[in-house]
């Protein structure tokens, strides 16, 4: 896996190429990438918490939807 540091210094490369390579920019394309780091990070957690949230929900509806059949312990008595 890529660190933080090395995916930043991607991104930057990325938005200096973007803009035309131009010099003396390099810390406004470090921050840039750096935001944009944060920004994505945060819309992944944030996308896991929902993800979450929906496995937790079905989980309760399929607990709820089963039918009282379905919950009755098997018969004990064997057959002769």
């Amino acid at each position: 896996m890529v660190d933080k540091e090395q995916q930043q210094r991607e991104r930057a490369y990325k938005i200096w190429e973007d803009e035309g390579r131009p010099d003396g920019f390099h810390d406004q394309h470090w921050k840039r990438a750096e935001e944009q780091h944060e920004l994505a990070e945060q819309e992944s957690e944030d996308v896991t918490k929902v993800n979450q949230q929906a496995d937790d929900r079905f989980a309760k509806d399929d607990t709820e939807s089963r039918s009282v059949a379905d919950m009755k312990a098997p018969s004990t008595m064997s057959p002769d």
